[in-house]
């Protein structure tokens, strides 16, 4: 029986034109590695289920195609979970694509026996990401420490560029939430850093690869939907409360600087959509999203601007 290393968790739709050139460029990547390719199909009304299948046979992979129906990325990315048989699992999208990392972070993970893998954005970063993975005098970060850093901007981690343990996830019962179409990607990272016992950052510097990205235009407008990814880390917060109830920085990063700024984002997006003043202030009213612009130690300075002007003359507040 063929061992699977490596699950490649690709959610499509309509992308007919584009399959082609993303899953040639992962392949390359993933050439030798005992890897397998799960297409999860999101109700296409184009070929691109047809292509897909034909692209697998024609590059000899292993993999198949799954039609999960007309639903959400989150859904998508759940059903190729738990079909995949890889040791590990990693996500292609083909709207925001990575260039030459799956082999690197394949090898740290089976080095590590990591839960979870991230990247390096830069030199410096990978040289010290190799220095803790050869050194056992290195102290290892943990998961709080580096969400830490994520919300204070010193740590980067892209769910289009991650690798995680699958066994991992499904002990731990982690999964994206099917509803949400907006900030599950960030919630499933802070959850997985949250759980994961080992986290390992590779020394592979992370590159977009533009080439062969999707490019769409504007998408429809979301709405009060934008909402969800509030929704979302509210969630987080809650397991925070619970499983890191003594660390005040991360509870007080949370509170008064990733919730608000949320928040706030969330109301950009409608001004620029149309809505007005008082029926996005009505809104966050009525959903309690309000209670949320509180600022504190962690708070930055421009996020405390944004906040005091929408707060007390909305009619001067400019959506960034």
């Amino acid at each position: 029986m063929q061992i699977t290393r490596l699950s490649i968790i690709v959610p499509v739709k309509n992308v007919e034109q584009e399959i082609s050139g993303v899953l040639r460029s992962i392949a390359a990547q993933a050439a030798g590695l005992d890897a397998e390719f799960v297409v999860v199909d999101m109700g296409s009304a184009d070929k691109t289920v047809w292509e897909a299948v034909q692209l697998i046979k024609e590059l000899k992979l292993r993999g198949f195609v799954i039609q999960n129906g007309d639903g959400t990325v989150a859904a998508a990315l759940n059903t190729g979970i738990q079909k995949s048989g890889g040791d590990y699992l990693t996500f292609i999208f083909a709207r925001r694509l990575y260039r030459d990392f799956i082999g690197g972070y394949l090898e740290t993970a089976l080095h590590t026996s990591a839960d979870f893998v991230f990247g390096s954005i830069s030199e410096e970063e990978a040289h010290a990401a190799e220095r803790r993975l050869i050194s056992k005098a290195i102290r290892q970060e943990s998961g709080a420490q580096y969400l830490k850093g994520v919300l204070s901007h010193s740590i980067h981690i892209d769910i289009s560029a991650v690798m995680l343990r699958r066994r991992f996830l499904l002990d731990r019962q982690i999964y994206f939430f099917d509803s949400c179409s907006h900030g599950y990607a960030e919630e499933f990272v802070f959850r997985c850093l949250l759980c994961a016992e080992t986290i390992a950052q590779s020394p592979t510097v992370i590159k977009r690869d533009t080439v062969y990205e999707l490019k769409r235009g504007k998408q429809k407008p979301v709405g009060k939907n934008i909402f969800q990814h509030t929704d979302a880390l509210l969630r987080i917060f809650d397991l925070i409360k619970t499983t890191r109830r003594d660390d005040a920085e991360l509870i007080q990063l949370f509170e008064h600087q990733k919730l608000p700024l949320t928040v706030m984002n969330g109301v950009d997006i409608m001004l620029k959509e149309g809505a007005g003043y008082n029926a996005v202030r009505g809104y966050l009213h009525a959903a309690g999203y309000d209670k949320l612009l509180s600022a504190g130690r962690k708070t930055d300075k421009a996020l405390k601007r944004r906040i005091a002007v929408w707060r007390t003359i909305p009619w001067m507040y400019k959506a960034k």
